[in-house]
C-alpha cells in the first residue's frame, strides 16, 4: 500500500512546476514504459504497477511498487490508467539550445500549444529520420504527460531542445548555415519545390502561423497545396497534420523513395 505521501508527490508531476522543481516526469501504459527501459540516457527512479504487469526482458530495473487499480488511479493523469507508470529524471541537456548542427535535419517548432500536436510531431519526426527539434521557450513542454503519451515513446528517442528561436536562426546564418524552410501561403508547391537532406523547417503556432520574427530567416517558403483552396473545404491544415505531409515529402524526395 502507498502512502498519501506518495500520491501526492506522484500526482504533482502532471503540473509543469512540480516536474521543474524536481527534474522528474510521468510515463504511464505498457507501450511507453517498454520504449523507456529499452532507450538509452534515461534514468527511471520508480515503477509503479499492476500485478498482472509483464516487465520487458533486459537490464535489472528500478525499484518496482506493486500497486492496486485504486492506487494506480490514484496516481495517473489517464481516465483508464493501463498497468504501469515510471518516474523519469529530466535530462538537463534536452532544455538547452547551444551548438547549432552543421548536419541533419531538424523541425523548429515556433509556440506549439497543444500536447496532442507536439506529442505527435515527436512521433513524425521519429518515424522520419528527423535529427531533432527545436522549440520555442512558450512552445508546450514535452515533458507533459499528455505530450509523452502522444510520441508513443518516440520522445525517448528525439532530442527535444527549447530555446530562442530567434537566436538560434541567428547563429545558423552566421555559422553552419543550414538552409532554412517554411510553410507559407504564398510559398512554393512542396511536391514540385527542390529540397534537401538538411536544414531547419519551421513549423508555426497552430492559429498565427510562424512568428514574423522567424520569416526573414526562412530561405525556400513552401506550400501544401490544397484542391479546395477556391471552394467550400478546409482552409487550413492541423500544424501535426502538415507536419506528417512536410516530413514524408523531404524523406520521399531526399531518399529517393518517391
Amino acid at each position: 500500500m502507498i502512502s498519501k505521501a506518495v500520491i501526492k508527490q506522484v500526482r504533482a508531476l502532471h503540473l509543469k512546476k512540480f516536474r521543474e522543481q524536481s527534474g522528474l516526469f510521468l510515463a504511464e501504459g505498457p507501450k511507453i514504459v517498454h520504449e523507456l527501459l529499452r532507450s538509452k540516457g534515461w534514468k527511471v527512479s520508480d515503477l509503479f504497477a499492476l500485478p498482472s504487469w509483464t516487465p520487458p526482458p533486459g537490464p535489472a530495473l528500478p525499484n518496482i511498487n506493486i500497486v492496486s487499480e485504486k492506487e494506480l488511479e490514484q496516481l495517473s493523469g489517464l481516465q483508464h490508467p493501463n498497468k504501469v507508470l515510471a518516474i523519469v529524471e529530466i535530462p538537463k541537456s534536452l532544455h538547452q539550445i547551444s551548438n547549432i548542427p552543421s548536419e541533419g535535419l531538424y523541425l523548429v517548432l515556433d509556440q506549439i500549444q497543444d500536447p496532442g500536436n507536439l506529442g505527435t510531431i515527436i512521433r513524425i519526426a521519429d518515424w522520419f529520420g528527423i535529427s531533432g527539434l527545436f522549440c520555442s521557450a512558450d512552445t508546450v513542454d514535452c515533458f507533459n504527460s499528455k505530450v509523452v503519451q502522444a510520441s508513443m515513446g518516440s520522445i525517448f528517442r528525439i532530442p527535444v531542445h527549447y530555446g530562442s528561436l530567434p537566436d538560434l536562426l541567428v547563429k545558423n546564418s552566421e555559422g553552419p548555415k543550414l538552409p532554412v524552410f517554411g510553410t507559407h501561403l504564398n510559398g512554393d508547391n512542396i511536391f514540385q519545390a527542390n529540397l534537401s537532406d538538411k536544414g531547419l523547417i519551421i513549423m508555426g503556432n497552430e492559429g498565427r502561423g510562424v512568428n514574423p520574427l522567424l520569416k526573414p530567416f526562412i530561405n525556400k517558403s513552401l506550400l501544401i497545396p490544397s484542391k479546395s483552396i477556391c471552394g467550400d473545404g478546409a482552409d487550413s491544415l492541423n500544424v501535426a497534420i502538415a507536419t506528417g505531409i512536410v516530413c514524408a515529402e523531404f524523406f520521399s524526395r531526399t531518399t529517393g523513395n518517391k
